[in-house]
């Protein structure tokens, strides 16, 4: 447990009697730690001088007991702590009614009369007092000087003692913590810790005015009440947490007041990370042709607000024998203005490493690699992620590997021998999406279409077209409103054929 004020106090104060100071530090206690007791005896003019007391820390001394000091015209005597409370020295022989007590008379704390600080107010037949003090760092004067002018008598009379009594009763305030690390926290969520204080003091401690501040205030923050006080042994907490809201290194402090003298400010520095994780690669359902030029997209499938990710760098792996990169394309992708560049480390191994000024925004196409497509047997290229790094690994990556398949001139040619006298569905744009795309599709002649979405189950969640259409090149609208990501699929239905087209949904 770190000590916020960690200097202890103790009893500094030697004792006037050995024996006196063992008996009443053997006496149970509350609330206060027992330092001196002071006898001071009825001698005429007898200045007594205690210890230094600690600077700023709160005393109290308990003054008790009483003696003879003037002796009337009538026989009565009034005690010493009678003549500091009532702060006039009674009339006595050859001595004049109505003396006060000053800094030369009467019973003083560093040459002031106590009776202006005598708590409580007012009487008491017990002859007992309280007097608050503040150390000064000094010595505490406490004596007795009783010469009224003009007096004869010598106060022969005077007769017992005045007991005092010291105490520390000030406040201690002990915190479990000198700083809290809460670690990597993941975007979205939140980490709690609790802070614990405790007055090891022997008064009370009041604990208030909590600030959360420093340059990431804003994902830090406490629940706790506005102000505590404890009293000797007594301890509470407040719950301090971090919800982070981008990514990198976050800073703040905990920072609130006491009435501990040597901890007026008490300042507790937070630390965190946000963290989270971003998913990239290549969808498996591509299609290349050979001998031509097409763009194979590299997509952005995860994304969250605060990534901040302005840098990614990757290895791309595929089979030679089947395409050969020509360079990268950004229009109309999310790394548009990027500085993205593209070294072949050798045939089938690509390394690509990109840079922009604005940070990646949502999910989609992060890419194009533009390619000419060879056909060879067998047709399918792995598109293999290694090596994924967005920034410097903040956010962390979730690699997506796929695959293209080239097809051959033949094949081609089928496909569009096929095509001239069936309905198709020729793509979406751009797929993936967020939220619609456009449906692309065609009919040989004027027919009956139902066009429909589906999602991953088989469930329809939407109907796009259904009814007679026309001769030749269509286009639809699917608007995806409030639907997951995930993979849908458009289902053309016709008198003479059926075409599902998969389409991919990402938030």
């Amino acid at each position: 447990m770190m000590k916020v004020r960690h200097m202890k106090s103790s009893n500094f104060l030697r004792t006037t009697a050995l024996a006196t100071f063992l008996l009443l530090s053997t006496l149970p206690l509350k609330a206060q730690l027992f330092l001196e007791e002071r006898v001071i005896f009825a001698i005429d003019t007898v200045p007594q001088v205690s210890q230094v007391l600690q600077l700023g820390k709160s005393y109290r001394m308990d003054c008790s007991g009483t003696y003879s000091f003037w002796t009337t015209l009538q026989g009565d005597s009034i005690g010493l702590v009678d003549a500091a409370y009532y702060r006039d020295i009674p009339p006595g022989e050859f001595g004049f009614p109505g003396l006060a007590t000053s800094g030369t008379n009467g019973f003083l704390v560093d040459r002031n009369p106590i009776a202006p600080r005598i708590v409580p107010s007012g009487t008491s037949p017990t002859y007992t007092y309280t007097l608050p003090y503040t150390g000064q760092g000094r010595g505490a004067e406490l004596f007795i000087e009783d010469h009224p002018p003009f007096s004869i008598d010598r106060h022969s009379d005077n007769s017992g003692a005045i007991r005092v009594r010291i105490y520390n009763v000030s406040p201690e305030i002990v915190v479990d913590s000198s700083a809290i690390d809460f670690g990597e926290v993941e975007l979205g969520d939140r980490r709690d810790t609790v802070i614990v204080f405790e007055n090891e003091g022997y008064g009370p401690l009041v604990i208030n005015d909590f600030l959360i501040g420093g340059t990431d205030a804003a994902e830090f923050s406490y629940t706790g009440a506005d102000r505590y006080t404890l009293q000797p042994g007594e301890r509470d907490s407040v719950v301090v947490s971090f919800h982070p809201g981008s990514v990198f290194p976050k800073s703040g402090f905990l920072m609130f007041n006491t009435n501990d003298y040597d901890s007026p400010v008490v300042t507790i520095p937070l630390l965190g990370i946000g963290v989270t994780t971003l998913e990239a690669g290549c969808m498996s359902t591509l299609t290349a042709p050979s001998q031509r030029y097409s763009l194979i997209p590299v997509t952005l499938f995860a994304n969250r607000e605060g990534s901040r990710t302005t840098s990614y760098a990757f290895d791309l792996m595929y089979d030679r024998r089947l395409f050969i990169p020509d360079r990268i394309e950004t229009a109309g992708t999310l790394s548009a203005g990027w500085q993205v560049d593209m070294t072949v480390v050798q045939p089938g191994h690509l390394r690509i490493t990109a840079t922009g000024g604005d940070t990646l925004r949502g999910t989609g196409t992060l890419f194009n690699l533009r390619i000419f497509g060879v056909w060879s047997e067998p047709p399918v290229s792995p598109l293999d992620i290694e090596n994924l790094v967005f920034n410097a690994g903040n956010p962390r990556s979730r690699i997506v590997d796929g695959q293209v398949e080239i097809d051959s001139l033949c094949n081609q040619y089928l496909k569009s021998v096929h095509a001239i006298g069936t309905p198709q569905i020729s793509s979406n744009t751009p797929n993936p999406f967020n939220p619609s795309t456009s449906i692309a599709w065609s009919l040989p002649s004027a027919q009956h279409v139902r066009l429909s979405v589906h999602d991953a189950m088989g469930r329809e969640v939407a109907l796009l077209v259904s009814g007679m259409q026309s001769q030749g090149e269509h286009t639809s609208t699917f608007h995806a409103r409030d639907l997951p990501s995930g993979s849908y699929f458009v289902r053309m239905t016709t008198a003479s054929a059926t075409r599902i087209h998969r389409m991919l949904l990402l938030r």
